[in-house]
């Protein structure tokens, strides 16, 4: 059994940031305790801390532009993970057979989030506002998919690199919908702040526009399942170093007094003269 940190950056692809923006990554972190099952499969338990933001500001859109919504959203997670290793991990004792194990991972996962805007340099958060009239969870189902490697320092520490993609089952990490349109801040929580939010916008938006480019645009050019599967979900990614100790026996090699009980020191090879 393993016990590890991950530490790095965070990235996210939604209705604000949808291509490559570098002012939109994030920190993020966690902990994990891998228990291997074989030398190939192992399990992982997750637990991990990412912030998300993004701003239509940095766009190269002008519709995105004219909308002018920025957004933040601490994301929690847990997650449970297979990993399944490419090498087999043979290395046992000082016998070090594949010191540098890549592998590739998917499991299943929950999250929480609370998406907030920057109203005049104070972050609020959005959902309890109803900005589109809809009432939403800010908790999820994630899809955690990815690959990295983990190479042996000592019989007992490990460093790598992982990178990690995570479908999730929601379209308000930005809080924003494909489908979700402007409302009369009348229904809305919190009318005068309503407003304000939308008097950030360089062009007036009426009534029932749409408040995502998403929406309708996509239907334009097909309506094919990855289309669907981007338009109506959000995704976030989780990168960066790993760090890990072996607990437990880790020894091998060799006997001792024929009771087959392992010494912890590797056999060497017999010299003839």
């Amino acid at each position: 059994m393993d016990i590890g940190i991950l530490a790095g950056g965070s990235y996210y692809y939604g209705d604000v940031v949808n291509g490559l923006d570098v002012k939109s990554i994030g920190p993020s972190f966690g902990g994990f305790v891998r228990y291997r099952l074989g030398q190939r499969l192992a399990l992982r338990a997750f637990a991990g801390y990412a912030r998300v933001q993004g701003d239509d500001a940095n766009s190269t859109s002008d519709w995105q532009i004219a909308r002018n919504w920025n957004f933040q959203s601490t994301i929690i997670e847990g997650s449970l993970i297979a990993e399944f290793n490419l090498k087999a991990d043979r290395n046992k004792g000082r016998r070090f057979v594949n010191p540098l194990i890549p592998y590739i991972f998917g499991g299943i996962g929950f999250f929480t989030f609370d998406p907030k805007t920057n109203v005049n340099g104070t972050f609020i958060s959005t959902a309890p506002l109803k900005l589109s009239g809809i009432a939403y969870s800010t908790s999820a189902i994630c899809v955690p998919v990815g690959f990295g490697f983990r190479y042996y320092m000592s019989k007992r520490f490990q460093l790598g690199f992982e990178v990690g993609a995570r479908y999730t089952t929601t379209s308000y990490i930005d809080d924003i919908a494909p489908d979700n349109r402007y409302v009369d801040p009348s229904i809305t929580t919190d009318p005068a702040l309503t407003r304000l939010i939308y008097s950030r916008s360089t062009s007036d938006k009426n009534i029932g526009d749409f408040r995502s480019k998403m929406g309708a645009p996509k239907e334009s050019y097909g309506s094919g399942f990855v289309n669907k599967l981007l338009q109506n979900s959000d995704f976030y990614f989780m990168y960066g170093l790993t760090a890990s100790y072996t607990l437990g026996k880790v020894s091998g090699g060799g006997s001792r007094g024929g009771r087959g009980k392992s010494s912890g020191k590797a056999i060497r090879c017999p010299r003839f003269y």
